[in-house]
């Protein structure tokens, strides 16, 4: 299992300006009644910024822009924000991968807060969320999300591309 780890992965001013975004009371966050399968009840809440399957592209597209260049991304599938909410103890989702038929895609996923959840890899290591971090992996590499509790939310930005 490769994996990518890329700590002050945006200039400051760039990664800043994300995360006032991105965790401001004002930016456009959506319900999902499950994280990775229906009925798994898991919740959390997503911002779609680009889907080339859906072919949705959000008004607020421009905030991750200076992320492609720095994962040398040029082919773009999806990029996803997802915040979920503290609990009490650390859950996981269950295992999944990001694509159904993924190719040749990898995922990065680009931490926005520090807290002592992460990114679980199966019969792998966790990558704790460090703002300003982004793990980059072979999108077939089965991963779960997992809460924080000691903070409020736990906020990444999800990244389906390739190079």
């Amino acid at each position: 299992m490769d994996l990518e780890i890329i700590d002050n992965f945006l200039p400051d001013y760039q990664f800043k300006t994300i995360q006032k975004s991105l965790t401001s009371t004002m930016f456009p966050w959506y319900f999902n009644d499950c994280a990775c399968r229906p009925g798994d009840k898991k919740t959390q809440f997503t911002h779609t910024f680009f889907s080339l399957k859906k072919g949705q592209r959000s008004q607020y597209f421009s905030l991750m822009e200076p992320c492609l260049p720095a994962l040398r991304a040029y082919g773009l599938n999806r990029i996803m924000a997802v915040l979920t909410v503290g609990t009490f103890f650390n859950r996981r989702t269950d295992y999944h991968v990001d694509l159904d038929d993924p190719g040749n895609i990898l995922t990065g996923v680009f931490y926005i807060n520090t807290c002592n959840g992460g990114t679980k890899f199966k019969g792998g290591p966790k990558v704790k969320s460090v703002a300003n971090r982004v793990v980059i992996f072979d999108t077939n590499f089965k991963h779960a999300a997992v809460t924080c509790t000691d903070k409020q939310s736990r906020v990444v930005v999800n990244f389906n591309f390739s190079r």
